[in-house]
């Protein structure tokens, strides 16, 4: 029911509970925690609703967001009300960033699939990367035009990777909406069924892998990517590893994208 309780690690005993009033459904894999000196923080998914919760209490804290809480509808053009979305994985936390993907409909109406940045303390948006693109964006031309004002999804539902060293978040993103219709999307609709790798502070791109273009059969990625150092013709190379639906793995240098295999 997307309640969060906090335990006492050495002896299990509850040590505060936080139930936001709204009786949540679905899967709901996990928090996200932030701190700074004294200031220590919790944030937790409930349905379309991110909280920020002191730690140490498990009360919100009402200056983070409205009340306490984002609305994950918000800041993706068009009416929230009218939009479902919902996160089922947590995000990251990279430095003062909170940064999420999240669970759209597989059929349209959907909205686009941003992955964005929120500041930890004020819950501001601090920056969006457009998985359909928008008019003089790097893709634009892989969708009819428009196609962000009306198409859905390609968004990072399974989870996200952090290379805190390198100030790299790795995303992989889900098929375009319809996942079984592609009509009325013609092109090979960049970033849907992408591995995306974006600067952390910023949300810029760095570089990306499309597995699957115009997919028409939901062959999105199904995990988040798995950080790892390999050994690789002699030398050692920090690599990020994908898993696909297909049966296979991929395996990328994490700085360039390059495939090892």
């Amino acid at each position: 029911k997307h309640k969060v309780v906090a335990l006492d690690a050495a002896t299990g005993k509850l040590r505060w509970r936080f139930d936001a009033g709204i009786a949540g459904r679905g899967p709901n894999r996990g928090l996200m925690y932030w701190e700074e000196g004294d200031d220590r923080r919790i944030f937790a998914a409930v349905q379309t609703f991110v909280y920020a919760l002191d730690a140490a209490t498990g009360k919100v804290i009402e200056n983070f967001g409205k009340g306490g809480r984002i609305d994950l509808r918000e800041d993706l053009g068009r009416d929230p009300e009218k939009l479902n979305v919902i996160l089922t994985t947590p995000g990251v936390i990279y430095k003062d960033l909170m940064i999420v993907g999240g669970r759209w409909p597989e059929s349209l109406p959907s909205p686009p699939g941003d992955i964005r940045a929120y500041d930890v303390r004020t819950g501001k948006l601090r920056w969006s990367f457009h998985t359909i693109p928008r008019p003089g964006e790097f893709g634009y031309k892989t969708w009819p035009k428009d196609a962000w004002k009306t198409s859905g999804s390609a968004n990072a539902w399974a989870g996200l990777a952090l290379d805190e060293k390198r100030g790299i978040v790795y995303a992989p993103t889900g098929s375009a909406a319809d996942d079984f219709y592609g009509a009325d999307r013609k092109g090979d609709n960049l970033f849907a069924n992408t591995l995306l790798a974006l600067d952390a502070a910023t949300g810029k791109r760095l570089w990306h892998f499309q597995a699957v273009k115009h997919d028409i059969w939901d062959r999105d990625f199904p995990s988040p990517p798995s950080l790892v150092t390999v050994k690789r013709n002699g030398r050692t190379v920090d690599a990020v590893a994908q898993t696909t639906k297909q049966g296979w793995v991929y395996l990328f240098d994490r700085v360039t994208g390059r495939p090892l295999f």
